[in-house]
């Protein structure tokens, strides 16, 4: 393998198993830099894309490979496919397609990936997620190795920040919001979501069979266990409003993430003042209202469904202050000692 200059321009000349392949680039560092590109793709048995007969993979192959070998019928499936699909977006812009050569996919075009998502307003975390969609895809494609290298993904890291939840003043103005004929379903869903915790893909799923007289039961979550929820008099009761001509295997909200997202972006329209709050924040409030009220976080970290007590003691610092009661019971007891 070498690199010899022919001329004006630098000749990369190489021998792989017995056949020669040859490029030519307007100077010696790209020339190297595709020289050293092919010996790692020898070494680690990567198709040669460069060299090939075969058709590469495109971000709308590899897209479809991925989504269909790894999320498709998981819980994943419906966050994955939106990511995936606003990824595809972002190459269309760039390239005119989202059929663009994943080689063409670098560290450079991913700075530009981030720009274009920032303008768009995404914060870091939901750029991430994004990222994190495209990486898996990446990852993908080069096991099968139908991509020379994989390019730096660069994510952003994501300020911890304070945990949005409702006061009641502010949950009048939301259950006045959806007060009407066009989206009592979701003034249902506002209620029961937030006063069950469930995450979105949880509500979405419940379905007729999964509602008994005092509780429901959440039988697929985050954390691979079931776990039984509760339910307030208001949320039972519009529960069964809901369910009463329903067969057990229906689902008994009939609407999907994109059109929650779009009633709650309607919301943040009119009511500016909750311009940070979105269907997730329903699920911080119950939390946070349980851990307000005394409730202990073993208990809170049940109806929540977190896998680790960690997750559970970021709302911690709402809890009643025990330690200065308990202080002052303590003072009460020794103060004739």
């Amino acid at each position: 393998m070498a690199v010899h200059q022919r001329g004006q321009n630098f000749q990369a000349n190489i021998m792989v198993q017995g056949n020669r392949y040859r490029k030519t680039f307007n100077n010696y560092t790209d020339a190297s830099a595709w020289e050293n590109k092919i010996k790692f793709s020898v070494q680690n048995d990567i198709e040669i894309l460069e060299t090939s007969t075969s058709t590469s993979w495109t971000y709308r192959i590899a897209s479809d490979q991925c989504f269909e070998i790894n999320w498709r019928g998981e819980k994943s499936e419906e966050t994955n496919e939106h990511n995936r699909r606003l990824v595809g977006d972002f190459f269309i812009h760039k390239f005119g397609t989202d059929q663009v050569d994943l080689n063409k996919i670098t560290t450079l075009v991913l700075d530009e990936f981030v720009i274009y998502f920032r303008e768009k307003g995404n914060s870091d975390s939901t750029i991430n997620r994004k990222l994190m969609c495209l990486s898996k895809i990446l990852k993908f494609a080069h096991e099968r190795k139908k991509i020379v290298e994989l390019p730096n993904i660069p994510l952003k890291k994501e300020p911890k920040g304070r945990i949005r939840w409702l006061s009641l003043e502010e949950e009048k103005l939301l259950l006045k919001f959806f007060d009407f004929s066009w989206t009592s379903t979701y003034l249902d869903y506002f209620i029961v979501g937030v006063d069950t915790g469930l995450r979105t893909g949880e509500m979405l799923r419940l379905q007729k069979k999964d509602i008994l007289e005092k509780k429901l039961i959440v039988w697929i979550s985050k954390s691979g266990e079931s776990r039984n929820v509760g339910l307030t008099p208001r949320a039972k009761k519009v529960l069964e409003k809901r369910i009463r001509n329903l067969g057990d295997e229906a689902n008994v909200f009939q609407i999907t993430k994109e059109e929650l997202r779009y009633r709650f972006t309607l919301m943040r329209k009119e009511l500016p003042e909750l311009k940070d709050v979105h269907p997730h924040v329903l699920r911080h409030t119950f939390c946070s209202r349980l851990v307000q009220l005394g409730v202990p976080l073993a208990n809170v970290q049940k109806l929540m469904g977190h896998l680790k007590i960690e997750t559970t003691m970021r709302y911690s610092h709402l809890a009643p202050d025990h330690d200065t009661q308990d202080i002052s019971l303590l003072s009460e007891l020794v103060t004739n000692l």
